[in-house]
């Protein structure tokens, strides 16, 4: 569990915690260059164009279902003015959660050599941002829809990822209350779960990963917890020694 391996969009889970910690969802996030042409060719986008304005609440379910890399930079660059003072701000939060193996360069987990977390600290983040309400809401939603904007006229929809939560398919996990995925050639598969069956909640995180074992090997780990595991007092369990 700390192994340091490289996160890919995971990472957007710290990017998540610290937009929900430091602004309002109704805020306007507007999109400069750097946020729309900044990003690798190719990589996870909403196509948001240049000095078009989004609600940080669509930022959000834009970078947790969709995996939006732009975003993730509009928002670094909302909240901190730039990405370099954003990634200063994720990796001193890191460090407050107790997190002693991560370094992240970017907001969004774009390939980089200096970019790496364990499957230990990834938990604790992941731990974190599970208490906030609003995370929980955009994990537990199929889809989300950007009404139009100042420079698009129609409605766009997007879809979550995590295929755990999806009850039609063969990787459907009937505890799955949230997650996000992962993947670059570098990191290959990532991802990181959340469960609850009504006793204990749980966050499973996987690292370099291949394909769809990441759901296989999670809900192994679950089901082993949850049929292995309990709660117990440690009030009344000190009170039946005496």
């Amino acid at each position: 569990m700390d192994d340091t391996k490289y996160p890919a969009s995971i990472t957007k889970i710290l990017t998540t915690l610290i937009a929900i910690e430091h602004s309002r969802p109704s805020e306007k996030v507007t999109f400069s260059a750097n946020a729309v042409y900044g990003i690798e060719q190719g990589s996870s986008n909403i196509g948001i164009r240049l000095g078009e304005n989004l609600t940080m609440e669509d930022c959000l379910y834009g970078m947790m279902l969709e995996s939006a890399n732009e975003v993730c930079v509009a928002v670094a660059e909302h909240i901190s003015g730039s990405v370099d003072a954003f990634v200063e701000l994720m990796n001193q939060k890191a460090a407050s959660l107790g997190c002693t193996n991560t370094h992240f360069t970017n907001p969004n987990g774009l390939p980089d050599e200096n970019h790496s977390t364990t499957a230990h600290d990834m938990a604790l983040i992941g731990a974190a941002v599970f208490q906030q309400e609003e995370f929980r809401t955009i994990e537990q939603s199929l889809s989300h829809t950007i009404p139009p904007t100042n420079l698009v006229n129609e409605a766009r929809t997007f879809q979550q990822n995590h295929k755990m939560l999806y009850a039609n398919n063969q990787y459907y996990y009937e505890y799955y209350v949230g997650g996000k995925t992962g993947f670059t050639d570098q990191a290959k598969t990532t991802l990181v779960t959340f469960a609850d069956n009504g006793e204990l909640q749980l966050v499973a995180v996987n690292l370099h990963s291949y394909g769809a074992n990441v759901y296989t090997d999670t809900k192994a780990m679950f089901e082993y917890v949850f049929q292995n595991f309990k709660k117990v007092s440690l009030e009344n369990e000190m009170d039946s020694r005496q």
